[in-house]
């Protein structure tokens, strides 16, 4: 039996908000509840201007969400992963920090010309949202995807197919 997840990251785009965080943090590494940058979720436009429903820093696997987004995953009753306040210096609109809290796998067998990974199934706790043990890849299932895509969320793609098999 195998079951398929998508990994998601925010996808970058022209002239897209970017932003660091005022304090200093760690930058690999998937972020925890107890990092300085969740109690001290402070950033500064770095270049950009366009504010999408996705702005990464840091490294891919760091984003912040935007109000809509996360309205979106709450309405559907996603679980996973959870949020804390934001603040972007001379930035209106509301967004907030991703944790990414579950963790399945780790990979058993890749195809990095086909970017589609395999994991054990019996280590998913049938968490909507993942991430891989030992990488930075936030993984999703199907339903998750389609309600995004279907609420058409900008700057966010899905890329690597996930095949939990048992």
């Amino acid at each position: 039996m195998e079951q398929i997840f998508y990994g998601f990251y925010a996808k970058h785009q022209w002239r897209e908000l970017l932003i660091e965080p005022v304090i200093h943090c760690y930058t690999f590494k998937l972020l925890e509840e107890s990092d300085p940058i969740v109690s001290d979720s402070r950033y500064k436009v770095v270049k950009g201007a366009k504010q999408y429903d996705v702005v990464s820093y840091l490294n891919w696997s760091q984003f912040l969400i935007s109000e809509r987004l996360k309205k979106v995953l709450e309405d559907g009753g996603f679980n996973g992963f959870k949020c804390f306040s934001a603040d972007v210096e001379g930035i209106t609109k509301q967004y907030f920090g991703w944790l990414n809290i579950n963790e399945a796998g780790p990979i058993v067998k890749e195809d990095r010309d086909a970017d589609i990974v395999w994991f054990d199934l019996n280590t998913w706790r049938g968490y909507d949202i993942f991430h891989l043990k030992g990488t930075f890849l936030n993984v999703c299932t199907q339903e998750v995807k389609d309600v995004i895509e279907g609420a058409a969320i900008s700057n966010i793609e899905f890329s690597t197919k996930c095949i939990g098999i048992k």
